[in-house]
């Protein structure tokens, strides 16, 4: 019997650290769902949009304080308390970049442009398919479908660099108001960032894959 095996004839029956995970990856696939309605356009962008995006990153707190209480709880968990720590941290970065990048289209009264509603897309892309990494990686069932999420997170992530490049290289080209170029600079590289802590996450669940799998 393997190492791995052997440690998962130990692994706390009730599976609260992945019911808790699934519960922090559906919040964010609730919340970067609405981020996509939220940013078709200027209109969208309101101040109860801003309130919702707030609610879904205090929910998520509340999810990652109580991974944490669990953790200090449960001598036994299914993988490593530091990648639980890892991961629990990564995940609820999503949140707060994320209810960042809103926060500040709303505190700059940022103009608007298509490359806000190009971003949310693609962050829901990357969330989806952290949800379903998560799900898949239960009892380590599922170690392919775990796999292929994590390989198209990366994908999606390097889509998301390109389009920022470009967006940026534009932005400085056009003939905007400074003003409204430093606004914009600064709401898209919130934005970048989120699926760079998407493909962080999902680094994560690789590592934790390959250690227990």
């Amino acid at each position: 019997m393997g190492i791995s095996a052997f440690f998962r004839l130990f692994q706390p029956k009730d599976k609260v650290f992945y019911t808790l995970f699934e519960q922090v990856v559906d919040n964010l696939a609730a919340m970067s769902k609405d981020m996509v309605e939220g940013m078709k356009s200027q209109e969208t962008i309101t101040e109860a949009f801003y309130k919702k995006m707030e609610d879904y990153e205090h929910a998520n707190d509340k999810l990652s304080h109580s991974i944490f209480i669990e953790l200090g709880k449960n001598f036994i968990t299914p993988f490593d308390r530091e990648d639980i720590h890892q991961l629990t941290s990564a995940l609820d970065d999503i949140a707060d970049i994320l209810y960042a990048s809103c926060k500040y289209i709303m505190l700059y009264k940022s103009p608007y442009i298509p490359a806000y509603f190009t971003f949310a897309n693609l962050i829901h892309d990357c969330v989806l398919e952290l949800q379903k990494a998560v799900y898949n990686l239960r009892n380590f069932k599922k170690p392919k479908e775990v796999l292929a999420s994590c390989v198209e997170i990366n994908r999606i992530e390097n889509v998301a660099d390109d389009f920022f490049s470009k967006e940026i290289g534009a932005l400085f080209e056009s003939k905007r108001d400074v003003l409204d170029i430093i606004k914009l600079k600064n709401v898209l590289e919130y934005l970048e960032d989120v699926t760079d802590k998407c493909e962080d996450s999902a680094n994560i669940i690789e590592s934790i894959l390959v250690k227990y799998s």
